[in-house]
Formats: C-alpha cells, sequence, structure tokens
C-alpha cells in the first residue's frame, strides 16, 4: 500500500494541477497553456514512474517514460520562453522536442546501453541548457520591466528564476538517482519516497507559482505600446530638460502605477529615447530612478510628520503599497524607516 501511495504522488500532484489549467485552458494566455503541456508530459512520465516502482515497465512504456523525461526541459524552458516574449513558432518547437524524439525510437529499436547512455547524456545538455538560458532570459525580462514601469513587484520573475534553480537541483539530484539505477530505490518504499517526495513538493510549487501569475508578456507589450500620435524627437539636451522638469520639478514621481511611456507622452517622446536617456544620465532603471525620488520626499516626510502611519507615507510619496516602500527604501538607504530616524537623529 505504502509502495502504491509514494509511487504515484509526483503523478497525483500533476493530475490534479493538470486538471485545474485544462479546465481554464481557453482563457489562459500562452504562457498557462504551455504549462499545461508540460504538466501533462509529466503527468504521462510519472505514471510511468509509478509504474516501474510497482508493477514494472514493458519495453514499450520505458520508451514512452524516455521521451516524456526527455521532453519536460524542453517544454519547461518554451514556458518560460512565452512568459516574457511571444510565442516559438511551431518549428522551433518541434526542433526543441525532436532530440528526445529520436533518443526514444532508438531506444525503441535498439534497446541496449547505448541508448540508455544517450538519455542520460542528453539529460544532462538539457539540464544545464534550460538553467543558463532561462536564468539569461528571465534576467532580461526583469531588466525590461524596470525601465518600463516604476514597481515591478508582481511583476517580475524573481520567484520563477529561484523555483528554476531549485528545480534545477532538484534534477541533478535526480541524475544521481539515474546513475544508481531506479532498481536501487525500488528495493524499498522509503527509498521511493526519498527519490521521488522532492519532485513532488517542487512540481506542486511550480504549478502554484505558475497559475497565480497573473502578468504575461501579452500585457507588458501591450503596456509598451507607442501612441502612434507622438512625434518621435531625438536624444538632446531639450528632452533631458524637459524629462528632469516634468519629473522632478512637477513631482512627476508621485504619480502611482507610473510607466515611462506616461512620461514618453509628457515630453512628447518616445519610450526608448526617454529610457536611453534615464539609463545613460542617471546610471540606472526608470524604476529606480523614479523610485529613489519617492524615499527622498519619503525621508522628508518621515522627518516633518514623525507620527503620521507609514502607510500614509508610503501612499503620499507614490507607492501603492507598504510592501513596495519597505523594499525600495531599505535598497536606497540601507535601513528600515525606524531605523533610518533613529540614525539620522543620533547624527544631529
Amino acid at each position: 500500500m505504502l509502495r502504491t501511495l509514494f509511487s504515484f504522488t509526483p503523478f497525483a500532484v500533476c493530475l490534479c494541477w493538470f486538471m485545474i489549467f485544462a479546465a481554464s485552458y481557453r482563457r489562459n494566455d500562452s504562457a498557462k497553456r504551455m504549462l499545461t503541456l508540460f504538466l501533462a508530459t509529466c503527468v504521462i512520465l510519472y505514471f510511468c514512474h509509478g509504474l516501474f516502482f510497482t508493477v514494472g515497465l514493458s519495453h514499450e512504456t520505458e520508451c514512452i517514460w524516455t521521451l516524456c523525461s526527455l521532453s519536460v526541459y524542453p517544454l519547461y524552458y518554451m514556458y518560460l520562453y512565452r512568459l516574457t516574449s511571444k510565442p516559438h513558432p511551431i518549428s522551433r518547437i518541434i526542433m526543441f522536442l525532436l532530440p528526445g524524439f529520436v533518443v526514444a525510437f532508438a531506444k525503441y529499436l535498439f534497446p541496449c546501453e547505448l541508448t540508455d547512455d544517450a538519455r542520460k547524456l542528453l539529460n544532462m545538455v538539457q539540464i544545464a541548457l534550460v538553467l543558463y538560458y532561462g536564468c539569461r532570459r528571465l534576467s532580461a525580462f526583469d531588466k525590461e520591466l524596470a525601465d518600463v514601469y516604476d514597481d515591478v513587484t508582481g511583476r517580475d520573475t524573481r520567484s520563477i528564476r529561484n523555483l528554476l534553480i531549485a528545480f534545477v537541483v532538484t534534477s541533478l539530484c535526480s541524475v544521481v538517482a539515474n546513475a544508481l539505477g531506479r532498481d536501487y530505490f525500488a528495493q524499498n518504499e522509503w527509498l521511493i519516497l526519498a527519490v521521488l517526495s522532492p519532485f513532488s513538493v517542487m512540481l506542486f510549487i511550480l504549478s502554484y507559482i505558475g497559475y497565480t501569475r497573473i502578468f504575461s508578456a501579452e500585457e507588458f507589450v501591450s503596456d509598451i505600446k507607442e501612441d502612434n500620435s507622438i512625434e518621435e524627437t531625438s536624444v538632446n539636451d531639450n528632452l533631458g530638460a524637459l524629462i528632469e522638469q516634468l519629473v522632478v520639478e512637477e513631482k512627476y514621481y508621485l504619480t502611482p502605477n507610473l510607466k515611462i511611456t506616461d512620461v514618453a507622452k509628457r515630453v512628447n517622446s518616445c519610450r526608448t529615447y526617454v529610457s536611453q536617456y534615464i539609463n545613460h544620465t542617471h546610471n540606472c532603471s526608470f524604476s529606480d530612478y523614479i523610485n529613489k525620488l519617492r524615499i527622498e520626499y519619503a525621508k522628508e516626510l518621515i522627518l516633518s510628520n514623525p507620527e503620521t502611519k507609514i502607510i500614509i507615507i508610503a501612499n503620499c510619496s507614490g507607492f501603492t503599497n507598504e510592501t513596495s516602500f519597505y523594499r525600495n527604501f531599505v535598497k536606497f538607504t540601507g535601513k528600515r524607516p525606524k531605523k533610518w530616524v533613529d540614525s539620522y537623529n543620533t547624527k544631529l
């Protein structure tokens, strides 16, 4: 009983989440649709795992397991890609999945150690490529977000990037398990639990974060769409003066949910030129530029109104929530508000 329960736990987790994603498939964005396909593949993969640890696998089922195990990493990378950019063309998806199909077909025709070694090698290469290119793409997307929005909370991919690293670490443990051989773990149900439970937890968290994530690349593209009625100006001293007058002198930075396109529209320019000016002149992203000004304004409010609640200070400074305010305050001062005030008073 325990052997069956432990063996099919990852399968049950993937099946439940697949059904949740599938129920809203038509309403989902392209990233969630790709995650649905990833979960469907995991359902088959871990069903085969369950069969192996309970009743064993036939040669045909072993080939299906090989195909699925070599498809999950390309599919997860395609999910990350769709999360941060427009969808891949069908030809690119086929190219990503083709090596797994080739190895699985070779295993079907030539069931020998050579094809098993090829599977293990390809699996390790996939893990390395997904980690490198996945983190690189997510980091680049977060940089783009910081150049567009005043607050990237809820939009950035830090949680997904951290999860990707944890997912890869778990996968490397799987590589070690593969080196020992599945037969080694099949000897005892507690060994089965030890090798499969990390995947159950990881797949649950991965699915939960993917399902609850609201912001998508489609929304980002919509937000950076330029107003065609605006005449694009070049980067010059006049543009810089207009930006500084609007943002600093007129305190436009106090506007909640400010986007760089809002600034560009007000100075009759385009997002790219405004971004270039801020990056080159202030050596920071749009988000840091705006939030640094907000924190300086908040510091003045705190000193002049020491009894005022932090949430009011945050709202008056342009922040939409306390979390964003605290995060930026610590980022630009190195201290939380109370400790900063104590430090300031000590210096007087």
